[in-house]
């Protein structure tokens, strides 16, 4: 055995320092350095992986075997464990292909390509075969173009597959999001930077992790040309590089940053140097930035040497952490930021504390104890201030980008149109003995997916009624995305029912493929097959023997699956190694697979199991166990106008290791859709409320408190308000008057009895999508106040065309105008208007007076209209 390892490693040796001038990895300490870590990589995961490391000891051709080794070397667990042979080599291959083959391939320094050309993977997305599939595709659509204008136009190629839609958290693939041609702008980036690395030019995603002036957060491209990084929106085509919607929120950002896998040389400013990647922060590129210092003591004034910093940023009403910066000898941790409020909780060994941070403050202590009694506090959180914008390419341009938008736009919906074409509801509802009507609803959930749906419904004759029942416990996105066969795996291969649960119970927590956000995956049979027939019928009798094995045969390693992806259930089972997340995934699919009820719970993220009609939680050797019993929280709040919603007003967070974690309780739910006497383990507990003004400032405040067994906690949320004296911005002049979309005139006074909201949008961008989603939330709210909505669109020289049907969901009184060369904008800003980004909204109450103003970028517009209305 120890000769079989050894004649590889004597291999490569040989390889290593061989006079071929023929490596991919120009340098030989760092072709050195890269074989020593894959040697180490082989060493640990080679027993269960040999098939995926022999893979790279065989291979003789230099280039290839060096791309290899660097990938296995560095790439995630997900990745280790799901990668097979023949899928790496052959994306390796088509890699090496577009370095020779394309124009700008030989240009590109051999340290871009591997960290930006090479990894198929670009952040937590699940992994295909879009590069084999699309590579020649691409080729000839660039033929003949320099790198940037090759960049552009595969933008282009991009904005035919793809528009924006929100979607959940759970990343999809690039061959999933041209299926479903949609995707969230982490799926847009992702789709754009895959296509732009298949053509061999080095691409990575920038994230900003959230917002500081709107509760959201973007992901965007950049794209390395001739020496430089240049940015632009992920299949949001513009004439010219470096230039977005999005500038103008990134220049108040406080933090954007990106990926680089591997072992990273390069001198960009880095957030953190891991063995197996980096993280750059590019916030320099797009804001003004200040180098915050952070200096950790305890009580009694010593510098705490490796305590980790968390930069908290408020959103979504959490203080979430943005960047985590771990300090030095001298107990400081340094972070590049921007001109905004933060606060610094730093911890380490159960002990931590935190400082609120101004846009003033460069330098800040923070003392660490043990001991806490945390008085609540009062914040007032400032984001950053407006930058500048860039300057506006030629209008020949701008026009010739638009045509072709428009075309793109169309190519696209052809494509959409022919989704369901030849498929007859009717039909297999006659042919199954389903519902028609339910049938209709997931063949439109599953858009261009509806192939596979209709296969698996097709294929499973014997229990068609199953099937639908599997079906309806699935979200939308894994009805657009997930393959007939595997749906077929989870029918024939799910234990049946034979405990007598409820069938809604048993098909949520035992039917159901979806656990968490990992992409769905044979796991039943995956498992079935792992386990011999004595050690499932064991699982089968006790859910614990299934945390028992776990605990002790599976390793748990976080820093490995560095993107944050979950292993599939089977992937765990094969590599025995995972991260905690994933961990508690796979014992949820054990138990499943064992006939278990078994979930993750919402609230705390707690892998449970259901077993004498009650939900038990599982607590594995790593985790530490609370007191015994439950306390008890009821969310109150006398705010009606809006009423407070979770993740929007308000959070709930719990102490562990030394860092708040946040309660998740349902995205946008109300306090009065919340429960009473919520049960949660006893601990310490913050309460977050927060209130946003237009300028996306906040008024915050945290209160702290202890839960015991057996405690009942209510808690009142209660919102600081904006003076009614700092809301008047400006006037209006009604004495004008406005032109409908059918060129109808009417006068601006003649609807002002409530009051009116106006919106200047840019149609088919993604804040005017935003805006479209958000109202239709408060239609009911905004249908009792009564007043009117004006949609402006501009038109210059060019008519306009805008389908207002395809709108659904605005209050009653919505009108769609024309602004011809945007008069009325200019009317209401005046000497501010050659500066506006749209959109751009104001409300003006029945008194002409300006209460609300917003441009640019902004998530929850209505939320905050109607503050300001009541």
């Amino acid at each position: 055995m120890v000769i079989k390892n050894l004649l590889p490693t004597i291999f490569m040796i040989a390889a290593l320092i061989s006079c071929s001038s023929n490596h991919l990895i120009e340098d030989n300490s760092y072709r050195k350095a890269v074989l020593d870590d894959f040697l180490v990589r082989s060493e640990r995961y080679g027993e269960r992986r040999q098939d995926l490391f022999s893979s790279a000891d065989r291979e003789t051709d230099p280039q290839k075997r060096e791309a290899l080794q660097f990938l296995l070397a560095y790439m995630p667990l997900c990745d280790l464990a799901l990668y097979e042979p023949d899928f790496l080599e052959a994306n390796v291959d088509l890699a090496l292909r577009a370095r020779e083959e394309m124009a700008w391939g030989a240009s590109v320094p051999y340290e871009l390509f591997l960290h930006f050309v090479l990894p198929q993977r670009v952040n937590n997305e699940n992994l295909d075969s879009f590069r084999l599939l699309f590579y020649d595709e691409l080729k000839a659509r660039v033929a003949g173009l320099g790198a940037g204008e090759a960049a552009l136009e595969i933008n282009h190629w991009c904005h035919e597959k793809v528009a924006y839609q929100p979607a959940d958290i759970r990343t999809s693939a690039p061959l999933a999001t041209i299926l479903s041609a949609r995707g969230r702008c982490g799926e847009e980036s992702t789709f754009t930077v895959s296509a732009l690395r298949t053509a061999g030019l080095p691409a990575r995603q920038v994230y900003t992790p959230r917002w500081a002036h709107s509760d959201d957060n973007h992901a965007w491209v950049e794209v390395w040309i001739n020496g430089s990084w240049y940015y632009m929106g992920a299949c949001e085509p513009e004439p010219v590089l470096d230039r977005g919607w999005f500038t103008q929120p990134a220049a108040r950002a406080m933090l954007t940053h990106t990926k680089a896998f591997g072992r990273y040389q390069g001198d960009e400013m880095l957030i953190k140097r891991e063995h197996l990647f980096s993280e750059i922060n590019t916030l320099g590129k797009y804001a003004q930035t200040k180098q915050l210092s952070v200096f950790v003591t305890d009580t009694s004034g010593i510098p705490m040497p490796g305590a980790i910093v968390d930069f908290l940023l408020y959103n979504y009403a959490e203080l979430f952490p943005i960047a985590s910066v771990t300090t030095d000898k001298n107990g400081e941790s340094i972070f590049t930021t921007g001109r905004g409020s933060l606060v610094a909780w730093a911890h380490i060994d159960g002990k931590f504390g935190f400082r609120e941070v101004t846009p003033d403050t460069d330098t800040v202590t923070v003392i660490v104890s043990a001991e806490h009694t945390l008085k609540n506090q009062t914040l007032d959180l400032f984001a950053p201030v407006s930058g500048i914008i860039p300057s506006t390419p030629a209008e020949e341009l701008i026009r010739e980008n638009a045509y072709r938008l428009v075309q793109e736009d169309s190519i696209r919906q052809s494509y959409v149109n022919s989704w369901m074409e030849n498929v007859s509801a009717g039909k297999i509802s006659k042919e199954t003995g389903l519902d028609s009507v339910a049938i209709q609803k997931v063949l439109k959930a599953s858009m261009g997916n509806y192939l596979s749906i209709v296969t698996f419904l097709r294929r499973s004759e014997d229990d068609p009624e199953m099937a639908m029942r599997l079906l309806q416990t699935l979200t939308e996105k894994d009805l657009r995305d997930t393959p007939s066969d595997i749906l077929t795996d989870h029918i024939t291969s799910v234990p049946g029912n034979t405990g007598g649960l409820p069938s809604r119970f048993y098909d949520q927590w035992v039917l159901s493929p979806r656990i968490d956000n990992e992409i769905l995956s044979k796991f039943r049979s995956d498992l079935t097959s792992a386990f011999s027939e004595e050690m499932m019928i064991k699982f089968a009798g006790d859910p614990l023997e299934i945390a028992r094995w776990i605990d002790s045969s599976v390793i748990v390693d976080d820093s490995g699956n560095y993107y944050g992806t979950p292993l599939t259930p089977g992937g765990v089972e094969r590599l025995r190694v995972s991260d905690h997340h994933s961990r508690d995934i796979f014992f949820v699919a054990l138990c499943r697979t064992a006939g278990h009820p078994a979930r993750i719970e919402q609230a705390t993220g707690r892998p449970q199991y259901f077993l004498d009609n009650k939900w038990n939680d599982v607590w594995f050797s790593d985790s530490k166990m609370p007191a015994e019993g439950k306390g008890f929280v009821t969310f109150t709040s006398s705010e009606t106008n809006p009423q407070p919603e979770y993740h929007i007003h308000f959070t709930l967070a719990r102490l562990e290791n030394g860092r708040y974690q946040t309660l998740e309780f349902g995205e946008n739910a109300r306090i009065s859709d919340l429960p009473g006497n919520i049960p949660l383990s006893p601990g310490s507990y913050m309460l977050v409320t927060g209130n946003r003004n237009d300028k996306g400032n906040v008024l915050a405040d945290l209160l702290f408190f202890e839960l015991q067994p057996n405690d009942s906690v209510s808690l009142e949320v209660s919102l600081r308000h904006i003076r009614k004296d700092e809301m008047i911005s400006g006037m209006i002049s009604t004495g004008q008057e406005i032109t409908l979309l059918n060129e109808k005139k009417i006068s601006l006074s003649s609807i002002m009895d409530k009051g009116i909201i106006v919106f200047w949008i840019e149609q088919g961008t993604e804040p005017t999508k935003h805006i479209f989603g958000d109202l239709p939330k408060l239609k009911k709210e905004f249908d009792n106040w009564g007043g009117y909505f004006l949609f402006m669109l501009h038109r210059g020289s060019d008519p306009v065309t805008f389908d207002t049907a395809s709108i659904a969901g605005l209050p009653e009184n919505t009108l769609f105008c024309l602004d011809v060369d945007h008069q009325f904008l200019k009317s209401c800003f005046k000497a501010d208007y050659p500066d506006l980004r749209l959109p751009v909204v104001i409300y003006a109450d029945n008194l002409d007076r300006i209460l609300f103003s917003s441009e640019g970028y902004r998530i929850g517009i209505g939320e905050q209209i109607l503050k300001t209305i009541h």
